[in-house]
């Protein structure tokens, strides 16, 4: 019997008190509550807080934190243009800024995008992307950073942009169009239009020449580089 008691219940055989099983049970009610308490928000920010077209998708496994739940957040825009697609286990978070997808844009698997970013036409994400336009202040050393506040700088995607998997694109970036981000670069400054660029941070490394109709490398130096 106590073999028994001892797996079903190790924390009272450890604590020796019924404090052991009542916190662990107050505690999982909680997560309950809470966890149908969010998914309350979801129903209804999917009804009511979203503007879309009807040919847009947005995947039922996807969280939309629009809105606000503290006294920090504001309420912004999300709007999905037509065809444009929020995949599964997405995140996407207006409170510090609207979240634009214009016609086709996409957000892939397990990404998350905090506003104010837009993403241009027919630009898409792979798999587990960052992208922020929303960054903690850390400066003051007396203070935790949550209680410095934050800076926002839209992040601006242009057209016809490929963004791989696992990148991450920070606070007031811009990237062109029909450019190509490596997967796992990060992107901490403007990409100009018609660019290929890779690595931490993220710098360019081809350009396309509208003379001979082909992608030109620019730096030399980077090599066996997987786009």
């Amino acid at each position: 019997m106590k073999t028994v008691r001892r797996i079903l219940l190790p924390a009272v055989d450890h604590a020796d008190s019924s404090h052991a099983v009542v916190k662990p049970a107050v505690g999982c009610v909680r997560d309950i509550v809470k966890t149908v308490y969010l998914a309350a928000i979801q129903v209804y920010t999917r009804f009511v807080c979203v503007e879309r077209e009807i040919s847009s998708s947005i995947s039922l496994r996807a969280r939309l934190d629009v809105v606000p739940r503290e006294a920090s957040h504001e309420r912004h825009r999300l709007s999905l243009e037509k065809h444009s697609y929020i995949e599964t286990a997405c995140v996407v978070c207006t409170w510090h800024g609207d979240v634009i997808l214009k016609d086709s844009a996409s957000i892939g698997i397990g990404s998350i995008v905090i506003g104010p970013v837009q993403m241009g036409e027919n630009s898409a994400c792979a798999q587990h992307c960052f992208i922020s336009g929303q960054s903690h202040h850390y400066e003051d050393i007396s203070k935790n950073f949550r209680a410095q506040g934050f800076e926002t700088s839209q992040v601006i995607i242009q057209n016809d942009v490929w963004i791989g998997s696992n990148c991450v694109i920070l606070c007031g970036a811009k990237i062109g169009n029909n450019s190509v981000i490596g997967a796992g670069s990060v992107v901490t400054s403007n990409i100009p239009p018609y660019s290929v660029a890779v690595g931490n941070p993220a710098r360019v490394i081809k350009k396309y020449d509208f003379k001979t109709e082909q992608w030109v490398r620019v730096r030399e130096s980077v090599t066996n580089v997987r786009l």
